[in-house]
């Protein structure tokens, strides 16, 4: 995927392999301007095209490839199907309105869209072939809104939001940050997602909530029956909540690992320079180290590995292209020379 500019074109993604099996949490890391984000908004076509120019590939979401699904048919995977976290929650919601009537809304919303009684066969031959017209609910019980309020505020009950009834009355400027955030995992999970697209729901928080709020994703997993994909530059919090992790590094996945394999054995080396500069917490553990020079501008990336400028155990082989993916055990991949090419050792 790239971005248009009057510079040049932007290679934002390229050659991203991903798969996200139920019910797990796949953590996405990098630094800034990784594409973290931009795979994110691409999932659901977030992103407008132009400036935004998917080139090829898919994303095959349970059969259905979702970047041949016309703009006008996504309103039935979006949010029904996949829904999103964004970073800074009171810029998602609006000031305006009461929690209740924005979470009562996501709900009439839901509903007036798609059956539950739909199977997913069905709903997938009906957006491929541009007949969801006969998918909507128009023959659904059309509910009081006492039973939409009674809904809603089961909902906020689900995040563990302790006084319901009197968060379902107030305006998003009346809570805090971290109360924010349970309102918008609970409005996104009450549209029912099989796919929960969280990008870096944390980062506006301290410390304390964030724990708080990344428990609550990790016990809502099961209970929802939902997979996230969860977005962040920060090691520690896919550490906890992460059952696989897929290191980005300009626009490519560059290592991709069961958590605890990934963080006790990484084999990239920009994985273990992210991993080298984060403090232990220790006293006498040793100097924190960096990562050297910068990120590439992806107008005009480096040929071959793209990390080769800034990489320690750069040679010949890395100036002259990629050396693909790479299975260095089972379920540890990873795209390096030093792994790939038998003059390293």
């Amino acid at each position: 995927m790239r971005y248009a500019t009057i510079t040049g074109d932007v290679k934002a993604l390229n050659g991203i392999n991903l798969d996200i099996y139920p019910e797990e949490v796949v953590g996405i890391v990098g630094e800034s301007g990784c594409g973290k984000s931009t795979l994110g908004l691409s999932i659901t076509k977030l992103i407008s095209s132009p400036p935004a120019l998917f080139v090829d590939g898919s994303i095959n979401y349970k059969g259905l490839d979702i970047m041949r699904v016309p703009q006008r048919m996504l309103k039935f995977v979006r949010g029904t199907e996949i829904s999103m976290i964004f970073q800074e929650p009171l810029s998602s919601l609006n000031p305006v309105l009461t929690i209740g009537d924005q979470l009562s809304e996501a709900i009439m919303v839901r509903e007036s869209r798609i059956s539950s009684t739909i199977d997913h066969e069905t709903f997938r031959t009906a957006v491929q072939n541009g007949s969801t017209t006969s998918l909507l609910m128009k023959n659904r019980d059309h509910r009081s809104k006492e039973l939409i309020e009674e809904e809603a505020i089961q909902a906020l009950k689900l995040v563990r939001i302790t006084d319901p009834e009197r968060i379902y009355q107030r305006y998003p400027h009346e809570l805090s940050g971290g109360m924010s955030q349970r309102v918008m995992i609970a409005m996104a999970l009450s549209q029912k997602p099989s796919l929960l697209i969280a990008d870096e729901p944390t980062s506006a928080l301290d410390v304390t909530t964030q724990a708080e709020i990344l428990k609550l994703i990790r016990d809502l997993i099961h209970e929802v029956h939902t997979s996230v994909l969860f977005i962040t530059h920060d090691l520690a919090l896919v550490g906890h909540i992460a059952d696989r992790v897929a290191v980005m590094y300009a626009g490519e996945i560059v290592e991709m690992a069961p958590t605890d394999e990934l963080l006790s054995n990484p084999l990239h080396p920009y994985t273990q320079g992210l991993i080298g500069s984060f403090p232990s917490g220790f006293k006498n553990s040793p100097k924190i180290a960096s990562i050297p020079g910068t990120v590439p501008d992806l107008r005009n990336p480096p040929t071959g590995c793209k990390f080769h400028p800034r990489c320690p155990h750069a040679f010949a082989p890395c100036l002259e292209g990629n050396v693909g993916w790479i299975e260095a055990s089972p379920g540890h991949g990873v795209s390096c020379h030093l792994y790939g090419t038998k003059s390293a050792s």
